[in-house]
């Protein structure tokens, strides 16, 4: 089976080639280190990686999990502050963010495609003694090299869908193998555990330890909100509605709600955050639609700001600054769950920071900590696309109440916290 992966996947992706790259450049992000995608790896880098010795490589896919991987590995440096990393990802908005937030002696680097001979390439450059596969990435190749390395493998934060469980099970003579190739198997529920063995059975190397992004670091060293804040809306006292992580159709419903809403809501003021900045100018039209004045933190072409002070929406259409908006919001939206969206994003973010959360019913992929927030009575959540605009009314007109589901929040995420500690423990022990 490895042998026809390898075979098939190489044609597999030759062919989705010029999808990719169009995805890509519509995306933007594309910079020289891309191409160690392909094992084609900068001088620089390579130095860089020859300098190690021995590191821990942890791997991650997209922004939501490079978060998490930047405070798993910020806490480990605190218990051992001369451990050596390299830190992967497969996206360039992942990568952005990493190059950005991660400590200095970390050494950032995409994640080649899995090509036996491309990740056998990083391999040879990392030479890594352990390596920590965030959530569950099934790359065959980049699993089975880890051991023909001699490198302990750790899932860590590991969660799985019934339908991934389902599919892993039905092909099991080819997913045990992976699975069990693992030195240790972190995990976040005891029902992520079931579906874990219904693939591979009950396993000593399987540990329930919680979800890592309770434990996410909060940024308070990224660069000041204040200043893009002021000159949006001037110096009067405003109050902050924050809107995070939106896809297509969320910005329409939003932005028509909170519009019908301004004229009983006057001190009001809208930060929006879409998920892909590269959305800046379709978004633009929205708020332009619904006569809502704005900036955005990087000029968009063809497009007219308002005027300093005369606001009331800013547009952030950068990478990696969400968080710090969450922490100065009043209210917080996170996205993808409303407007035919599903899976939604990670509400823990805003709840570091004891803010009030509302989002929409579809958290496909953050479910166990979609029932947390609901059984603690931490976050409103909307059922329904014409229910939005009235649970934003109830949340813009009562201040004890979004008091009250801050502080929920915020108790919610002290009392969760600890699964990278534990997850350090087994590792440790490794």
């Amino acid at each position: 089976m490895i042998l026809l992966y390898n075979i098939l996947f190489p044609i597999l992706f030759l062919c989705y080639l010029p999808f990719y790259a169009v995805h890509f450049i519509r995306r933007g992000g594309l910079t020289k280190d891309f191409w160690e995608r392909f094992g084609i790896f900068p001088k620089a880098t390579k130095e860089r990686l020859a300098a190690l010795k021995a590191p821990v490589w942890i791997h991650a896919v997209s922004v939501g999990e490079t978060v998490a991987a930047i405070s798993f590995i910020q806490t480990w440096l605190q218990r051992h502050p001369d451990e050596e990393f390299v830190f992967s990802c497969g996206t360039s908005t992942g990568f952005a963010t990493a190059k950005q937030k991660l400590p200095q002696q970390v050494v950032a680097i995409y994640c080649p495609i899995d090509c036996w001979w491309m990740v056998r390439h990083a391999f040879k450059l990392v030479h890594p003694r352990l390596l920590g596969i965030l959530e569950v990435e099934i790359w065959p190749n980049l699993i089975l090299q880890a051991k023909k390395f001699g490198a302990k493998l750790v899932l860590v934060n590991g969660r799985l869908s019934d339908n991934s469980s389902r599919g892993y099970a039905k092909w099991g003579f080819f997913f045990r193998k992976l699975f069990r190739s693992y030195d240790a198997l972190c995990i976040q529920t005891p029902e992520d555990q079931a579906r874990l063995e219904r693939v591979i059975g009950s396993d000593d190397r399987i540990h329930t330890v919680g979800t890592v992004k309770f434990d996410q670091v909060p940024d308070r060293t990224g660069a000041s909100v204040g200043i893009p804040l002021a000159k949006a809306f001037g110096t009067q006292p405003v109050k902050l509605f924050c809107v995070g992580s939106t896809h297509p159709g969320e910005e329409e419903l939003i932005c028509q709600a909170f519009a019908k809403l301004l004229p009983t809501h006057a001190d009001w003021r809208m930060v929006l955050v879409p998920r892909h900045a590269e959305r800046a100018a379709e978004v633009i039209r929205i708020l332009d639609t619904f006569r809502l004045p704005w900036q955005s933190i990087q000029p968009v072409p063809n497009t007219t700001p308002a005027n300093d002070g005369d606001c009331q929406v800013l547009l952030v259409n950068t990478t990696g600054q969400l968080m710090n908006y969450y922490q100065v919001a009043d209210l917080c939206y996170v996205g993808k769950s409303l407007a035919g969206q599903t899976g939604g994003h990670n509400i823990i973010e805003p709840a570091i920071f004891g803010k009030a959360i509302l989002y929409g019913s579809h958290m496909e992929n953050f479910r166990q900590v979609d029932e947390l927030f609901q059984q603690a009575e931490a976050a409103m959540v909307v059922k329904s696309d014409e229910a939005f605009q009235g649970a934003l009314h109830t949340l813009m007109g009562s201040e004890s109440l979004r008091n009250d589901l801050g502080k929920k929040a915020r108790a919610l995420v002290d009392k969760h916290r600890g699964a990278i500690l534990r997850t350090l423990d087994i590792i440790d022990a490794l």
